[in-house]
Formats: C-alpha cells, structure tokens, sequence
C-alpha cells in the first residue's frame, strides 16, 4: 500500500536508511570475505552499481542477489582497473615524497603541479567506478573517459569532491554511523554527480547529432 503526506515521506526514508546501511554492510563483508585484495575493488564496483539502480528508479531490486551479481560480474575487469589506479598513486606517492624532501629548488617548482595532478588522479578514481558501471569499455578507455571528464565538467568535479568531503566529515563526528554509511553514503554521493554528468554528455551527443 502506497502512503502519502508525512507518513509516506517517513516511509520513504526509512527505506532509504535501510538500503544504504545494507549496501554497506554487504561491502564489509565481500571486502572482508575476499581477504581485501580480493573483495575491495568488486565490492565497490557492485556498491556503485546498485547506486546507479536506485538513481535510475529501479529501487525494488533484491539487495544481497543484486549485489552478488554484480560482484561477480566483470570480476576480474575491476581488479585490473583498480590495481592499475593504486600503481599510479603509489608513484603520485612517491613523487609528492621526493619532492618535498628535496632540497633543491627546482625540484620544488614541481610541488604545485604535481599537487593539481594528484587532484585529478583522485577525481579520476571517482570517475572510473562510476564509468565502470555506466559504459561498456576497456579499462584504458574508462581511466581516459575518467580522466577527461574530470576536465571537461570542472563545476560538477569540484561538487563531488566538497560533497565527498563533507560527508566524510559529517560521519567522522559521529563515529557511531561508519559501520552502516562510511562507504555507501559517500559512493551514493560520487554517483550521483558522476550519473547528471554521463546523462549531459549522452543528451549533448544526441542533440549534436540530431
């Protein structure tokens, strides 16, 4: 039975809170279950893609079936992408490191740049999930997508990123919530910024070619 007015609005938070808590858990346990190395890069992948359903309307899917089933799927994909993004982080790492422990003055010219490439690497992860469950392309091909698309769509990057943010700093002052939203509030937040902007692109294309 369909409620409306305030009941109807609490229902519908409540069920809001409850598949958000649920993705959650299901991503500690299937990050958990796969020793980490094995469950985290999956884990996230299906957390972005059942927050991808539910921004499309298609909020009556089964969770733990839905979940499983995207897990599975492109298994293998994912890890690549995902090993491939932690290898470009860990040189950013290694960089922004030899930088700032340089003496050298020229050395230090670098800083600010490599601080504007560390911003797009970070923004490029963001993208790259969201890519991943969107578009059916190689791996280089979405890290590429990714990373144009935190280019080309300034305005919309810099609302993932503070909203990330905040997020993240809202939680962290109540402790409390981490086990049940840590991963799926923020990963529902970096999808749906990443979604408007696909749908843009998608409308601007069709209307180009129109």
């Amino acid at each position: 039975m369909e409620m409306n007015g305030l009941m109807g609005g609490v229902y519908r938070i409540a069920e809001w809170i409850m598949r958000l808590a649920a993705i959650n858990l299901l991503w500690i346990a299937f990050t958990v279950g796969g020793l980490i190395v094995g469950g985290l890069f999956p884990a996230t992948q299906a957390t972005f893609a059942m927050t991808r359903q539910w921004i499309r309307g298609e909020t009556d899917l089964p969770i733990f079936k839905t979940f499983l089933h995207y897990f599975k799927k492109d298994y293998w994909k994912v890890q690549i992408m995902g090993f491939s993004l932690t290898f470009i982080g860990f040189i950013l790492y290694i960089d922004l490191l030899f930088i700032y422990q340089s003496t050298n003055s020229f050395v230090q010219l670098l800083t600010f740049p490599l601080l504007i490439l560390t911003l797009i690497y970070a923004l490029t992860c963001f993208y790259a999930f969201s890519a991943f469950v969107h578009y059916e392309l190689s791996v280089f091909k979405l890290l590429k997508h990714a990373a144009l698309h935190t280019v080309v769509r300034p305005f919309l990057s810099v609302g993932m990123m503070t909203s990330f943010a905040a997020s993240i700093f809202l939680m962290f002052q109540f402790p409390g919530v981490l086990p049940f939203f840590g991963v799926s509030i923020p990963i529902f937040l970096l999808m749906w910024f990443s979604h408007t902007g696909f749908v843009r692109n998608e409308e601007r294309q069709k209307s180009q070619a129109a």
